[in-house]
């Protein structure tokens, strides 16, 4: 815009909306994504909370897998993503990876475990996981394969 279209009153249109649901699309987007994670051992979960919080993630934490299944039964349409350990005492993260699946199969499911091949691929993939990582993990391959988890490259 010149100068003197603002002086003299020759102010351009605003663009118009080309597509309803894109303005919507576009705000979702830019908005934190909100993460349920769920960790039954206090060092891992405070660590990995702290993790997720600098990476600008809203993360709900559970400490079990009936607290987290909980949450999510409740308020499905609140997370963008479920982190959840694989090796938990009242149950395992494959487990809560197929009831969250028939609940929102749409959500990336994320497992953590010590010792991956607890999870092989084929039992992952069933379950509804999206990636199995492995522990203990860095700040930047957790970032990378959960950026990778909400793109939906499973």
């Amino acid at each position: 815009m010149k100068r003197w279209d603002v002086e003299f009153g020759n102010i351009p249109e605003p663009p118009k909306v080309l597509a309803p649901g894109l303005h919507t699309a576009c705000v979702k987007d830019m908005l934190k994504k909100r993460i349920l994670f769920i960790d039954d051992e206090d060092l891992v979960r405070e660590a990995i909370y702290e993790l997720l919080t600098e990476m600008d993630y809203e993360v709900k934490v559970e400490e079990t897998g009936d607290g987290g299944m909980k949450a999510f039964t409740e308020h499905p349409e609140e997370f963008d993503l479920v982190l959840t350990d694989l090796m938990m005492l009242d149950m395992m993260g494959d487990v809560i990876a197929e009831r969250i699946n028939a609940i929102r199969p749409d959500v990336p499911i994320v497992v953590m475990t010590g010792t991956p091949d607890d999870l092989p691929l084929g039992k992952a993939k069933a379950a509804g996981v999206c990636k199995v990582l492995g522990k203990p993990l860095t700040k930047a391959e957790l970032d990378a394969e959960l950026r990778g988890a909400l793109s939906h490259d499973c």
